[in-house]
């Protein structure tokens, strides 16, 4: 993994890293645009339409903790009910395991630890309370830059999808997120 380099991601950054970003509302920063067909609501972001119908978060988190319930309620209010997996670490002994392997993977301590995948492709992966609308930039980021981003412990980085050691553990996240399966370890390392 290489550190981020960008401004827009070093400013995400500065939310990401307070752990709470109360503003539940205003725009993307994008022109948001309407069209018929197929997607039928999409921001632009650098003259890349991000299809909010496309968005979809699987968030680990406990019931007991305020940043969680806040990311559970804000995301389907931004981008649908049906835009959020939610797995309960609390008395989940098999949720339980499959965080100490994001943990293990990432070094993410913390919940909520949410995962974005756009189009089915797992674009950001995220330690904390972050603000919301700010997706359709997160993805624009990660799709700029040929990898998945992880943001952790207030420091960001890109997981190049050119890398085999990255997309070993991209595929274990993947599986762990989405799949919601413990990964096979095929190899050892990353």
């Amino acid at each position: 993994m290489r550190k981020l380099g960008l401004v827009l991601l070093v400013l995400l950054l500065a939310g990401f890293a307070a752990g709470c970003i109360s503003t539940s509302s205003g725009g993307t920063g994008s022109t948001s645009t309407t069209s018929a067909g197929a997607h039928s609501n999409y921001v632009v972001v650098n003259g890349t339409r991000i299809y909010l119908d496309e968005i979809h978060f699987y968030m680990y988190g406990l019931k007991t903790c305020p940043h969680c319930r806040h990311m559970h309620e804000w995301i389907p209010q931004e981008y649908g009910n049906s835009s959020l997996t939610y797995y309960e670490l609390l008395n989940n002994e098999t949720n339980d395991r499959l965080f100490e392997e994001i943990s293990r993977l990432t070094g993410i301590t913390g919940v909520p630890a949410i995962a974005i995948t756009y189009n089915g492709t797992l674009m950001a992966i995220i330690e904390g309370e972050f603000n919301v609308t700010a997706t359709p930039q997160i993805i624009h980021a990660a799709m700029t830059n040929n990898g998945t981003l992880l943001f952790v412990g207030g420091k960001g980085y890109i997981m190049p999808h050119n890398d085999p050691k990255a997309q070993r553990a991209l595929k274990k996240l993947y599986d762990i997120f989405v799949k919601h399966e413990m990964p096979v370890n095929t190899t050892s390392g990353g």
